[in-house]
């Protein structure tokens, strides 16, 4: 995957915390200056996915999402994280060149559960699968990072849990605090209402 990243490092008036991974960030409500995801924020809500299988329209594995999705409801929070990562995880990694000719889309769960898709892809199927199981926006954030072993771009989706963040990665088998991960630094992190900056050392 090739990251979005341009013109997101802006020198604001804001004071910076540190954040994921122990990098400071900025929060801002400019979600808009990442298209991709605002892209797939649009065509969710248009697909309707949950809703289209909660009227009984959904086949295959798509109707075992929303089969799951019925089960993990009882669940406590920490075991539905576990769940969610497991199961998704489970879809066969394929390379957007391959998926869709193209160098780099973001699909939508329904697009996921048909073809699979790369690292945003499993992230962007298990952030909408927590609002389906209702975990609040402020839970969920989206990270595109850099993964500073294999020197390349990545995501992954970050959960906060009790206080905790989670990082739930398509390349590991359980979901892992982020103050356990030490090869990657985050590029920014978003959601549907805020986008956050990091701020790396020059």
């Amino acid at each position: 995957m090739r990251a979005y990243v341009t013109a997101l490092l802006v020198v604001l008036p804001i004071a910076a915390y540190a954040d994921l991974f122990g990098t400071p960030s900025i929060r801002t409500n400019n979600i808009g200056s990442i298209p991709k995801w605002t892209d797939v924020l649009a065509r969710l809500e248009r697909e309707d996915l949950a809703g289209t299988c909660n009227r009984g329209q959904c086949t295959g594995l798509h109707a075992e999402w929303a089969e799951r999705v019925a089960q993990w409801q009882g669940l406590s929070r920490r075991e539905q994280m576990v769940q969610v990562h497991r199961w998704l995880n489970r879809q066969r990694y394929i390379e957007d060149a391959d998926n869709w000719g193209r160098s780099d889309y973001w699909t939508t769960p329904n697009q996921f559960l048909s073809r699979s898709g790369d690292c945003e892809d499993y992230s962007i199927a298990k952030y909408y699968t927590f609002k389906a199981l209702g975990w609040p926006e402020s839970a969920l954030r989206l990270v595109v990072l850099r993964d500073t072993v294999r020197d390349i771009a990545h995501a992954v989706l970050a959960v906060n849990l009790a206080g905790e963040e989670y990082i739930l990665d398509n390349l590991s088998t359980e979901p892992l605090p982020d103050r356990l991960i030490s090869q990657y630094s985050p590029y920014y992190a978003i959601n549907a209402q805020h986008r956050w900056v990091f701020l790396r050392p020059q």
